[in-house]
């Protein structure tokens, strides 16, 4: 329930600023924020991947298939990284992981997010979160550390996504992190991060 509230928050900021917040507008004069044609690009690949239950639209199941034993695969989506407390900060950002088959290793990357910062409405966030190369199972750990700042804001990251590949042949993949180790502006806060990714269609 909380990853959907901090995602409807955005949305429904992000439209109703138009161009304000920390980005630019589309063009200038048209006050629309471009922010908000990747939000809607993160939320249609969001259904894909996951589906939405209230709408009675399933997602894709676990591989069940053994994984393959060569080649390599990139698989592009989205993170979302949420810091409670009584100051909730709730960051979307894309995402790539590097998946080399055939020597069982993946890598990536999470960058270019934005988010609402209380008081400040919704803002951009420089900075990325490295996914470390590490070793590739059907249910990968990929490692992770970053930080991340913004609006006055400096956020430092790191932690365990446990993940698992999705669709026969595999097409996707999901991770998270209910647990990360998280630190804004050097006070320690909870939080999860949740990263949904799919192969390019070939």
């Amino acid at each position: 329930m909380g990853f959907r509230a901090g995602w409807l928050a955005i949305c429904a900021i992000l439209s109703g600023c138009g161009g304000g917040g920390g980005g630019g507008g589309d063009s200038p004069g048209s006050g629309i924020d471009p922010r908000l044609a990747r939000l809607d690009i993160y939320a249609a690949q969001r259904v894909r991947v996951l589906g939405d239950p209230g709408a009675g639209v399933m997602g894709m199941a676990p591989t069940t298939a053994a994984l393959p034993v060569d080649g390599s695969a990139q698989f592009t989506g989205f993170a979302t990284l949420r810091v409670e407390g009584a100051q909730e900060l709730v960051l979307i950002g894309d995402a790539r992981l590097d998946v080399d088959f055939g020597t069982a290793r993946a890598s990536g990357r999470m960058d270019r997010f934005f988010g609402t910062v209380p008081g400040r409405g919704v803002q951009d966030f420089g900075g990325d979160i490295t996914i470390n190369d590490g070793p590739v199972a059907r249910d990968p750990q990929l490692s992770y550390a970053g930080a991340l700042s913004g609006a006055g804001q400096v956020l430092a990251v790191s932690g365990t996504m446990t993940g698992v590949f999705l669709g026969d042949p595999v097409r996707a993949l999901s991770a998270s992190d209910l647990d990360p180790s998280l630190s804004l502006n050097g006070v320690t806060r909870t939080g999860t991060l949740v990263l949904v990714a799919e192969q390019a269609a070939p």
